[in-house]
């Protein structure tokens, strides 16, 4: 800590005796206070008492080596350390940092040292005064605080890792159910209508108005089945992209509550298979909230790249609500929730607002990768 021009330790301590009356003041304070002379070695000019109940050396064992303070810094804080109060001190005329010490009995503690330089009139470095405080006990709550958010952190991961082989085996049934859907029940039910409608012409006019409600309900049914076959996997998010199919389930869901739609697209890509699929879910319960509660005359929806994802904005015109908190569960919009919680497992963000007689907006962002999973041992 040497500056050119600072006085020399006999100096120093010829100063110190002027302040003695000082002296029981400090030593009547709850942490150790020192005066180290401005050198190489940073001699110990003064140590206050509390150094015993610090470190376990009593002043006399600590004052007398030139170099108590550097030899008890932790081995493996030592060089930083070091270096670090070069710098600050020759500098910036001051020192702060925290750091591991090893006690007259090698326990370790943790210490936050600070300390000034005092200079005399004409502004020649005098001495260093600062003080050694104790932070063990801070330092063990910090890191059982760390452990336990970082195990916190990791059992949140893993429940988002779970609920995402839960989800994904949720729409590979899905698709499944779908596809067997379409291939049997529905094509079966298209030829009884073909044969209903071949044995049209064949019956006796009394029995012809029978055959004909026989054939609606079969259509009917039929119909039925192709929008239970679209609700479990649209074909156009495989084939025409994600916009292309929330077009068509705003179109199913407009003809039945009588709102108008646009989709604007501004996706510099194609989102990949999975988080089209993730987009399409949270979109389409949005849209199905503003079907059956919304009172709307317009929904839009609005898609573009942001960041490394994609950010959705649904919005309706309808008749909004009110809530203390617009993003907590709302009576009647149960979807609410799971929405949130299908974008926070996708390592996403979601949020909702909504204002009376103006409409309400969904908005999602979604990672183009899934979150990574924990490390193990973390």
């Amino acid at each position: 800590m040497s500056d050119k021009g600072s006085y020399s330790i006999e100096e120093a301590k010829a100063f110190l005796q002027t302040i003695d009356a000082y002296r029981d003041i400090v030593e009547g304070v709850p942490v150790v206070t020192y005066i180290e002379a401005d050198d190489d070695l940073d001699t110990a000019l003064y140590t206050s008492p509390q150094i015993e109940q610090v470190l376990g050396f009593t002043q006399e064992e600590w004052n007398a080596g030139p170099e108590a303070w550097v030899t008890h810094i932790h081995p493996h804080d030592r060089d930083w350390v070091l270096d670090d109060s070069i710098r600050h001190t020759s500098d910036v005329g001051s020192y702060r940092a925290e750091y591991r010490m090893l006690t007259k009995d090698d326990r370790t503690v943790w210490i936050r040292d600070e300390s000034e330089v005092v200079r005399d009139e004409t502004g020649r470095p005098i001495y260093w005064r600062g003080v050694l405080v104790d932070v063990t006990e801070l330092k063990q709550a910090e890191e059982r605080l760390r452990r336990s958010v970082e195990m916190l952190r990791t059992a949140m991961s893993e429940r988002r890792m779970l609920l995402r082989r839960v989800q994904d085996a949720a729409e590979q049934e899905r698709r499944q159910i779908a596809e067997d859907i379409h291939d049997d029940p529905v094509q079966v039910m298209a030829s009884v209508s073909l044969r209903l409608q071949a044995l049209h012409s064949d019956l006796p006019e009394d029995r012809r108005a029978t055959l004909a409600e026989i054939r609606e309900m079969t259509d009917h049914a039929i119909e039925r089945l192709r929008h239970l076959v679209f609700e479990l996997r649209p074909p156009a998010l495989d084939s025409r992209g994600l916009s292309a199919a929330l077009l068509q389930c705003l179109e199913r869901s407009g003809a039945e509550a009588g709102f108008d739609f646009r989709v604007e697209d501004y996706l510099e890509t194609e989102p990949p298979a999975d988080l089209r699929m993730q987009i399409y879910r949270i979109a389409q319960e949005a849209i199905a909230n503003a079907r059956k509660h919304a009172g709307a005359r317009l929904v839009e929806v609005t898609l573009s790249s942001k960041g490394s994802g994609v950010l959705t904005r649904i919005h309706d015109d309808g008749r909004g609500f009110e809530s203390e908190d617009a993003n907590e569960p709302v009576p009647g919009h149960l979807g609410f929730s799971a929405m949130r919680e299908r974008a926070e497992m996708a390592g996403g963000i979601w949020e909702i607002k909504s204002v009376p007689g103006e409409g309400t907006t969904v908005e999602f962002w979604l990672p183009a990768e899934p979150p990574a999973p924990p490390v193990s041992g973390s």
